[in-house]
């Protein structure tokens, strides 16, 4: 028993610290006035008071039995044995105690009473004492000291061998009806098996597997000691897979079916925290094979993320779907950590290491790899890269899927995905975190984007979710700008006029506007939101009293930097800058005004996932795939460019990126194709998608045209031409304008499908300098302004379109098939009357300008046609046709 008693005390113990004790000697008291002002400064100079000291007594008692072994194991076994039974022999006999330490202070009076006041929120009640447990707390077990559980888990790291029949004794307390025998079962079991040097779990199967089964405990206290142990246990003995498989089992039983909120919460916290600290094969810090490994070297390694299962990432995806906000947040924000750490950024390793420079034969080995693992019918892939498939890509899917959490209901998670989708998905785009493996480089980026959003689209619902984040995300840009013109035109306004009142209270419309786009305002409480509110929400008032406040800000660097963000196409360091000013300027303001600016350019600034530089690069990799003759890669990556543009047109119109499409529309037009690649090219339909993009990168040249900065005078600076006018001296500029016109005009008359010839029109119309205000009447300006405006715009519509109305009006074009035409020459009718009807649409000066004599209208002709000929079958020619005759082509 002496023996044992030191052995349960632990190799190390606790021990007054000398130096503590010198220094407390040393101190005087104070008695001036300034006593108490260094008074915190002295205290965090204190040495602690208790250290850390190897426990002697426990190495002689180790020594002793391990020379003894053979002769007193069995004593010790049968003492332990009759103590974990409660023989009454034993336990008269004996000072040891038969209830460890916490269980004590578990069972003491004053924590069972905080346990009757304490709350329980689970969503069943569970039992809050056993009617047994007080028959175990004498007034041995609750002196501090050796306990018979601590004696045996000290054992099996000196004589392992005397737990041989103890271990089989604990497992009966496994289903022991009294709380506290099943608990320190559960717990001894638990360190015993997740133990480093340990190999119990092996040698005592059923024990083990009985004990998993406490995972279904009725007890919370029993639930939350198995999460860590179990957690622990994958830990120590990642080699040992069939053990870990079992255990990633009972984890994703307690996380998916656990009715105790708190118990789910600490399995999803454990679970992310374990894989995301785990080594991934390209890390370099863990090692898989570690059977063959010695005590010190696996001491250093770190666990791999193999030991975690698919199934058990999927029970943390499925509590996403909980109605619980705090479950549900914690559960998304883990996954997506995890995603970026150990597929993602495993993925990119060697694109990461090429930088902007790497090889586009480096980048589609990373595409062609990850298309074959998710291929199900592939025979030759391997099992490791299907089954991380399985692991990880459907994360990015799960997050788009929350984004159906409204701000009405959890705002705090609409913010949340905000935030995972610009700083984890697809790393941070903070470039001061460069050297911590968060970011990467523009390329890296734009090929995980290209991975995503095709992990995206092959689950629609999710497709459709990412879509609608980015078009709040636009609509609240969009908004934003519009109140700060509408504030920088109130300020020029003169004070005190109805002209300034007027102008302000626009200004405040267009306000409430963009804090209806943004994240609600929490409740304040404040007696001023009560019954005079008017039938309001409660917040109402506090919304009212915040926008004022930022409206009448007279900083007008606050303005200037909303002004910045509010354009797509802003940089990365303007979102920092942004991130970093506006809580400084706006705390003045008040907490609630400050976290209202902070929540606004968090939802409005571009993150790391979606911007013009992501959507530049995209585009110079999908034309380096396509001139590999890889046109899977390439639509992938200008699919990345459709998505971008649809929601943010003004993403494709940079002059750098604008410049690369027209290269990359005129390379696939006028390049010598194989007949392989053709086909290829229209069954990815490249030219098609490419012609959309241009025209949808035309409407966003206007937004992208430079705001002047709120808070002052607008310094309007005078623009001859649009961002695509191209300059009269740069003859390069010229001839690809000239080239991209050329082929725009053959899509349209000659070889372009329906979709084809009504983009080029659009993308033409986009060429056109879009007139700076509307020509009906607009305040601030006169009618000779207005009327200069709309006749500069007649004339470049007309100059644009005529020639191509009177190519498509054609009576060679613009006739029904017959049954001896071709094919191709059957469905040329059907692009020429998009082309016009796209014509319509973007020229209506064009379209109803009058002909010239007494000839018709090229739009009339095409209106004559569509009703004689396409609707009512007329078989003759029009007399307008005939009396006009053959007209010149325009091809």
């Amino acid at each position: 028993e002496e023996i044992l008693t030191c052995v349960g005390d632990g190799p190390v113990v606790w021990v007054t610290n000398p130096a503590y004790a010198q220094h407390k000697r040393k101190r005087t008291p104070r008695s001036s006035s300034g006593g108490s002002k260094n008074a915190k400064d002295k205290e965090s100079t204190l040495p602690p008071q208790q250290i850390q000291q190897t426990n002697p007594s426990y190495l002689v008692a180790a020594k002793v039995l391990r020379r003894t072994e053979d002769k007193i194991s069995s004593p010790i076994a049968a003492l332990l044995n009759g103590l974990l039974t409660g023989d009454p022999n034993v336990v008269e006999r004996t000072s040891l105690s038969t209830v460890d330490a916490e269980a004590a202070a578990l069972l003491s009076p004053k924590s069972s009473g905080k346990k009757k006041k304490r709350k329980n929120n689970d969503a069943t009640p569970e039992k809050e004492e056993s009617p047994t447990l007080a028959s175990h707390l004498t007034s041995k077990d609750a002196q501090s000291g050796a306990n018979v559980y601590a004696i045996s888990y000290e054992l099996h790291r000196i004589a392992p061998q005397i737990l041989t029949t103890v271990i089989g004794t604990v497992s009966t307390s496994l289903v022991n009806q009294d709380l506290t025998k099943r608990w320190q079962a559960t717990k001894l079991l638990g360190r015993l098996f997740g133990a480093r040097t340990s190999d119990i779990a092996e040698r005592f199967g059923p024990c083990f597997r009985e004990w998993l089964r406490r995972s279904y405990d009725p007890e919370r206290k029993v639930r939350e000691t198995m999460v860590k142990a179990l957690i622990n246990f994958l830990t120590m003995h990642y080699t040992k897979t069939d053990l870990c498989a079992d255990v990633n089992e009972a984890l994703a039983t307690i996380i998916t079916r656990d009715p105790t909120l708190d118990i789910r919460l600490l399995g999803i916290h454990q679970v992310c925290d374990l894989a995301h600290t785990a080594s991934s094969p390209v890390d370099g810090s863990g090692n898989s094979n570690g059977a063959a490994a010695t005590e010190e070297e696996s001491r250093k390694r770190v666990h791999p993320i193999s030991i975690i299962s698919a199934e058990l990432l999927h029970a943390v995806g499925d509590r996403v779907s909980s109605k619980n906000k705090t479950e549900h947040r914690d559960a998304i924000t883990g996954l997506a950590q995890i995603y970026f750490k150990h597929y993602l950024r495993k993925k990119l390793v060697f694109v990461q290491e090429g930088g902007d420079d790497v090889s586009i034969d480096e980048i589609l080995e990373v595409w062609n790899e990850t298309r074959a693992n998710n291929d199900k019918t592939s025979k030759e892939v391997r099992k490791e890269g299907r089954e991380e498939e399985e692991k990880f890509a459907w994360i990015p899917q799960r997050v788009f899927e929350c984004v159906s959490f409204p701000d009405s209901t959890d705002a705090e998670m609409r913010s949340r995905i905000f935030q995972i989708v610009d700083d984890v998905l697809l790393g941070s785009g903070k470039s001061k975190d460069s050297g911590s493996g968060s970011t990467l480089t523009p390329t890296s980026r734009a090929v995980g984007l290209a991975l995503i959003i095709t992990s995206v689209k092959e689950k629609d619902n999710a497709f459709k979710w990412m879509c609608a984040l980015f078009t709040q995300r636009s609509r609240l840009q969009h908004a934003l700008g519009s109140y700060l013109d509408a504030r920088s035109r109130a300020r020029e306004c003169e004070s005190g006029s109805a002209e300034a009142f007027t102008a302000d209270s626009e200004a405040m419309e267009k306000l409430e506007l963009v804090a209806s786009l943004s994240a609600p305002v929490p409740d304040g409480g404040s007696s001023s939101a009560g019954g005079g509110s008017g039938g309001k929400s409660p917040g109402a008032s506090d919304l009212q009293s915040i926008l004022k406040k930022l409206h009448s800000a007279k900083d007008k660097h606050i303005f200037r930097i909303l002004s910045t963000i509010a354009q797509s196409t802003h940089s990365s360091s303007a979102r920092i800058r942004a991130f970093e000013e506006l809580p400084k300027r706006t705390k003045s303001l008040g907490t609630p005004a400050q976290t209202f600016v902070k929540t606004l350019a968090r939802r409005c600034a571009m993150g790391a996932f979606l911007n013009a530089e992501n959507i530049e690069h995209c585009i110079i990799l999908a034309q380096e795939c396509f001139e590999a003759e890889e046109c899977e890669a390439s639509a992938a990556f200008l699919e990345c460019v459709k998505v971008g543009t649809s929601v943010f047109p003004s993403l494709g119109s940079t002059e750098e990126g604008f410049k690369n499409l027209v290269e990359f529309f005129d390379h696939c037009r006028t390049a010598d194709l194989g007949s392989k690649m053709k086909k290829e090219a229209e069954k990815y339909a490249v030219v098609t998608t490419l012609s959309e993009i241009m025209a949808r990168s035309g409407t966003g040249s206007q937004a992208t045209t430079a705001r002047p900065p709120s808070g002052g005078k607008k310094k309007q600076k005078k623009r001859s031409s649009d961002e695509f006018e191209l300059d009269s001296d740069d003859e390069e500029k010229k001839s690809s304008y000239d080239t991209l016109h050329e082929q725009l005009l053959r899509l349209c008359t000659r070889d372009g499908t329906p979709e084809q010839a009504r983009n080029s029109v659009y993308t033409i119309a986009s060429m056109i300098q879009p007139p700076s205000q509307s020509p009906t009447t607009t305040p601030g300006r006169s009618d000779g302004s207005n009327a200069a405006t709309l006749a500069s715009r007649v004339r470049k519509e007309k100059k644009e379109f005529e020639p191509l109305l009177k190519a498509l009006v054609n009576p060679s074009r613009i006739s029904i098939p017959d049954g001896s035409s071709t094919s191709k020459t059957k469905g040329r009718i059907v692009s020429v009357l998009s082309a016009i009807a796209a014509i319509a649409e973007c020229a209506p000066y064009a379209f109803n300008a009058e002909g010239d004599g007494q000839k018709l209208a090229w739009g009339r002709k095409a209106i004559e046609f569509c009703l004689d000929r396409v609707l009512l079958g007329k078989n003759a020619h029009s007399a307008s046709m005939a009396q006009e005759g053959d007209s010149d082509r325009d091809d």
